[in-house]
């Protein structure tokens, strides 16, 4: 092979690297960040441990290597490890989930990772969605045998954001600052007057100084707002 031929070699090589990686979400990259080093260096998996959000390894063999607390607080009856392997109750997901551990032997070391979640259903809860970030075999981390990243997304009702937080933001009072964090959640002011305890002309009146303390018209984009801090 010519140098110039090696060259471009190595500007396709690097344009496929900069493509994987900007598929990956923050949270998978902060793996690199938490340990101080990049994630082909990497030989532990404490870097999982510090994620908020659930997930885990797998081996060659789809096998589970290590999963994080976020993950263990997650499993449930439809979706949990069970003697090492991913055990996932609805019949549909488990088979996608088979698929992609058998491309593990023989994916190239940077196919880019799944854009399609797997969604899990779950008999009384939202469903599930299961990413695959494919680890190269050669990055070690935490042994050459790990083949994937697998993130969890349990969907349902999120907490908002720290009243005290958005009351140091957006200058609000202590009662606008638990109607703002409340709202951030997606609840309507008369619902949120109710779990508040207040008629709904305070909370409709608290909802106002809100808008004009953050600039904002609508709760839509309120919420928009709020979901950043």
């Amino acid at each position: 092979m010519t140098p110039f031929a090696m060259y471009l070699d190595e500007i396709n090589l690097e344009c496929e690297e900069k493509r994987a990686h900007a598929g990956l979400t923050r949270r998978v990259a902060e793996i690199g960040l938490l340990s101080h080093a990049p994630v082909g260096d990497l030989n532990t998996t404490d870097p999982l441990n510090i994620l908020s959000l659930p997930a885990l390894l797998l081996d060659l063999d789809g096998c589970v290597v290590e999963s994080n607390a976020a993950a263990g607080a997650l499993f449930d009856n439809d979706i949990r490890v069970r003697q090492r392997r991913l055990f996932i109750r609805d019949p549909d997901a488990r088979n996608k989930l088979r698929i992609y551990v058998d491309q593990f032997e023989y994916a190239t070391p940077r196919f880019a990772p799944s854009i399609e979640p797997i969604i899990v259903p779950r008999q009384e809860k939202l469903p599930v969605l299961v990413r695959i970030w494919p680890i190269d075999s050669g990055a070690r981390w935490p042994s050459s045998d790990v083949r994937a990243l697998l993130t969890l997304n349990s969907l349902g009702p999120r907490p908002g954001p720290p009243a005290a937080l958005l009351a140091k933001i957006f200058s609000l009072t202590p009662s606008e600052a638990k109607l703002a964090a409340i709202i951030a959640r997606g609840v309507g002011p008369d619902t949120a007057a109710i779990e508040l305890n207040i008629s709904r002309e305070t909370a409709r009146n608290q909802l106002k100084s809100i808008f004009a303390k953050t600039g904002t018209h609508r709760q839509g984009e309120l919420v928009a707002l709020l979901l950043q801090v």
